[in-house]
């Protein structure tokens, strides 16, 4: 070891663990080498010592290595973390991203860092580039960071591809990182790893799963706060777990979730703060650092939580509902006591008596080390944006050879040449690529180059769909497009408190028609496409305990064993369900009811949603397109005008195995869904342009290899055709039955899957009332600068500081025109003013500045202080303000903000390194 780097270990925590010292080992014998470990453990330095090492003692020319991080891996803690280790070694390490400034990326192709750290597009940008492809190939080492977040999608797949096209300038070892899954020698082999390096130790586990019931102490609260008992019993557990234990994270499933739980145990008077990704980056810092200083004792948080960031020591981990996926209760309840040897401390709070089933089985799975495994995918599509990116960097190459190098990636080990032909049709009838028969040779064609960098990334550019509620005539909200595409006419859904019907989907003017229907019961929420997908495994294994429950209660807690829990709560979440229809491990229930029927099945999201289009496919020639279908963990819910015979319905459920990918197919083509991803998967062809807007896409692409991608997509993501054929072979040789039930009212479990949401479901405008209090306070806590654009005066004040802004004046100079501006944009502007005073030429990046702080002193002008809680909103600048200004007042603009926040934060997630800057021309606001 190299005696800069043994001194700087010395300094950081005296020596290296097992794991550091067995990674360092391994990597410096020259191996390419795959991290396991929990949260802790200590796996960042496990792969990037032993490469400042071999840099060291090697004194290896830069570009030395390249580091490659999803941007929620890359956050701040691992910088500064990344770069402590650098200054102390003299090792230089910088970033780039499609945030990275002009000036930095000149300067970093002039004099490269030894380290660069990069996310996956970037890699697909920098390979690109001239001038940095020389440095790229002095590139030794790569290591790749939270490897599973990358696995099982397009992103990934991509990551690899371009993985092969440095791999033909640069000889370098691979090196990744994971938390723990369940195959993991597939993604040893997906990376290209050679071996494994994991802890010695294992981690330990303290799981406790609660389903409490109200007392008179909760009636209480339940009047104080407004609530039913049953959700004021659930907040007094969890705070007295707080009390308990001290520090803790309240891990909730979804954004909308985190806030209303935060908002409510703030009316209790608790000191609790939330932290999500759709929050600004400066509420996120200043909830850790209250954490982590003592001055509140919880975060309600989301997944955003779940990685690295440094909140200091947490004392417990309370996930609050079903964290619906063993590796995702692992990830968070490793966050609580994360040092070695430390036993971590996790309390599950159920909402319902499915939850806590699910709830209790994850937590047993978790303690016997059952993950999950991340399915890997790869994509025609992706490979089309590799070929064009391999003729970006040689203009012209044999046919042959984009094959043979997507070949040794492990998602296209068995690509056909067909398939890589159907690819080269798609891109030569697009006008991307040509072929020269003549020498054999493909070529790049007019068009390539703009295809290449809209392409950069795999992420869909969303868009959102305007609301219209065709009783008032008016607008009444947005909605994501990726909950719109699972919409269809005729289904509820839940928006600003109150449940409305779909009466048409508008593709081409983005609309969806609906009225109100004032039927929570049946109406998904508008966050249910965040919420995660059980998988197969855990929801078969809740219907085995469902069954040991009705035979056995003695040995069905023996099925729990390691796992806290109270019996009498067991006892009472059987009772609940004890003598109505409840699907098992060996049975299928259907239950008819006068409005909807639901067919009781343990079997995930995905494995559920492949037997409900069989049945769909069935029912809909029969009776028309009266129904609407959901899947849930355990039930598809049909939604119908009348009560269907069961009887008919078990029939449909005994079709032959293979006749199941077909019907899937045929009930997939024509929804919304399918039509969404069709266009996305064309666009990243080439077939389409990014701005197309096709009505029938559907048509235009039929029996060709952009609809045999799309389906592909859907079948790994939302429908899982392999296990839908599992569970009809189970039927056919009888180790699965179907049994029937025609009720006037329905069951408990059937009343749980046709209302979901729990108690996140209110009627009327509560939730609405909530949210956009909630949203209102976090804009009045945001730091802005108020700018005279007359003289420069500046001070920065927070919003809440600015009411009455109609009537200020500049202190200097008495100018009216006051500017509300982000830290960023004030500093880029004074300099600018100086200019035009002067009476200087502005350039066009310092016209765009300052035109930008006039349009914002007018808009204070015009519309007073909400023009300044516009402003301030995350991801509007002028331009977008003006427009929301022009059409909505009060709440409603609110709501609009909102809304725009969620646009720009989901399509600004990943960082997207292209000339030209993907941010501008996605027209993304700072």
């Amino acid at each position: 070891m190299h005696p800069l780097l043994r001194k700087a270990i010395k300094e950081k925590f005296g020596r290296l663990n097992r794991l550091q010292q067995d990674a360092f080992r391994e990597v410096s014998a020259g191996k390419s080498v795959l991290v396991i470990a929990p949260t802790g453990s200590g796996k960042t330095e496990a792969a990037v010592l032993p490469v400042f090492n071999e840099i060291l003692e090697g004194n290896l020319r830069p570009i030395s290595a390249l580091y490659i991080a999803p941007l929620k891996a890359l956050n701040r803690d691992l910088l500064d973390r990344l770069e402590w280790w650098g200054k102390r070694l003299g090792i230089s390490v910088e970033v780039r991203h499609g945030d990275t400034s002009a000036y930095r990326k000149a300067k970093q192709t002039k004099n490269p860092p030894q380290m660069l750290i990069i996310t996956p597009e970037t890699l697909g940008v920098i390979l690109t580039v001239k001038s940095l492809r020389r440095h790229l190939a002095n590139v030794k080492f790569v290591i790749v960071d939270e490897i599973a977040e990358l696995v099982d999608n397009k992103r990934g797949a991509q990551l690899l591809l371009n993985l092969e096209r440095l791999a033909e300038i640069a000889d370098f070892k691979r090196i990744g990182m994971t938390a723990t899954v369940g195959n993991e020698d597939e993604v040893r082999e997906w990376l290209g790893a050679e071996v494994i390096v994991k802890p010695s130790w294992k981690k330990s586990y303290r799981f406790h799963v609660l389903y409490p019931e109200p007392d008179e102490k909760d009636e209480e609260l339940a009047r104080e706060l407004s609530l039913s008992p049953e959700i004021a019993a659930r907040l007094r557990l969890l705070w007295e777990i707080v009390e308990r234990h001290g520090k803790a994270l309240v891990f909730t499933n979804t954004r909308q979730f985190a806030e209303i739980l935060a908002h409510r145990l703030k009316a209790w008077g608790k000191p609790v703060e939330v932290h999500h990704g759709s929050l600004a980056k400066e509420a996120r810092i200043r909830a850790e650092k209250a954490l982590k200083e003592g001055k509140i004792r919880a975060l309600i948080c989301t997944s955003s939580m779940e990685l690295g960031i440094d909140i200091g020591d947490v004392d417990v981990v309370v996930q609050y509902m079903s964290p619906r996926q063993v590796n995702r209760l692992v990830q968070r309840a490793g966050r609580a006591k994360h040092r070695i040897g430390e036993v971590s401390e996790a309390y599950i709070i159920a909402t319902n008596v499915e939850d806590y089933l699910q709830s209790l089985i994850i937590a047993k799975h978790a303690l016997e080390g059952r993950f999950e495994a991340v399915e890997p995918i790869g994509g025609l599509d992706v490979l089309a944006h590799f070929t064009v990116g391999l003729l970006i960097e040689h203009k012209r190459l044999p046919r042959e050879r984009p094959y043979e190098i997507a070949k040794r990636a492990y998602v296209y080990r068995e690509l056909s040449w067909e398939d890589y032909l159907d690819v080269l049709k798609v891109l030569e009838d697009s006008r991307l690529v040509g072929y020269d028969e003549e020498k054999g040779l493909l070529y790049l064609r007019r068009g390539a180059f703009q295809y290449y960098y809209e392409n950069l990334s795999t992420i869909p550019d969303e868009v959102s769909w305007r609301v219209f509620d065709a009783g008032s005539g008016h607008v009444i909200g947005r909605l994501d497009e990726s909950f719109v595409m699972d919409l269809e006419e005729g289904m509820d859904f839940v928006m600003n408190g109150r449940s409305w019907i779909v009466l048409k989907v508008d593709d081409e003017a983005k609309l969806i028609k609906v009225r109100e229907s004032r039927s929570l019961e049946s109406a998904i929420p508008s966050w249910e496409g965040e919420m995660i997908p059980v998988p197969f495994g855990v929801a078969f294994a809740v219907g085995r305990l469902k069954r040991e429950l009705a035979f056995d209660f003695e040995r069905a807690k023996g099925l729990l064993e390691g796992v806290n829990f109270r019996e009498d709560e067991l006892e009472r979440a059987f009772e609940e369900i004890r003598g109505e229809p409840f699907s098992t491990d060996r049975d299928i229930v259907v239950e008819s009811t006068p409005k909807a029927l639901v067919v009781h099945a343990d079997f995930g999201n995905r494995a559920n949603e492949a037997l409900g289009r069989l049945v769909y496919s069935l029912l809909s020639p029969r009776y028309g397109g009266v129904f609407s279908m959901r899947s849930q963990a355990h039930a598809v819910v049909f939604k119908t005008p009348f009560q269907l015979n069961p009887e008919e319905v078990k029939r449909y459920l005994y079709q032959e195995p293979e006749m199941l990918e077909p019907m899937v197919a045929r009930s997939l083509r024509g929804s919304h869904a399918y039509r969404w991803r069709m266009l996305n998967v064309a666009k990243r062809f080439g077939a389409l342009r990014r701005n197309a807007k096709i009505r029938r896409v559907e048509r235009l692409f039929e029996g060709t290899v952009v609809e045999r991608e799309t389906l592909n997509e859907l079948y790994h993501d939302k429908v899982d055709v392999s296990r839908g054929k599992l569970v009809l072979e189970m039927l056919r040789r009888g180790s699965l039955r179907v049994k029937t039930s025609l009720r006037k009212e329905p069951s408990k479990l059937a009343r749980l899957n046709i209302a979901v949401g729990g108690e996140f479901l209110l009627s009327g405008a509560l939730e609405r009332d909530e949210i956009l209090e909630l949203f209102r306070k976090r804009l009045l806590e945001h730091e802005v600068v108020l700018v005279c654009t007359n003289c420069g005066w500046h001070s920065k004040t927070r919003v809440s500081r600015l009411g009455g802004i109609e009537n200020r004046e500049c202190p200097r100079c008495g100018s009216k025109m006051l500017a509300v501006a982000h830290p960023i944009d004030a500093e880029e502007f004074l300099p600018v003013l100086e200019k035009v005073k002067r009476g200087e030429p502005l350039g066009r990046k310092e016209g765009r500045a300052y035109r930008k702080l006039l349009k914002a002193a007018d808009l204070v002008d015009s519309y007073g202080f909400e023009a300044v809680l516009a402003l301030a909103s995350y991801g509007t600048g002028p331009d977008t303000a003006a427009r929301l200004l022009g059409q909505y007042r009060g709440d409603a603009l609110l709501v609009a903000l909102m809304e725009r926040e969620r646009l720009f934060i989901r399509t600004r997630r990943f960082w997207v390194d292209g000339r030209g800057g993907e941010e501008e021309k996605a027209g993304l606001a700072r």
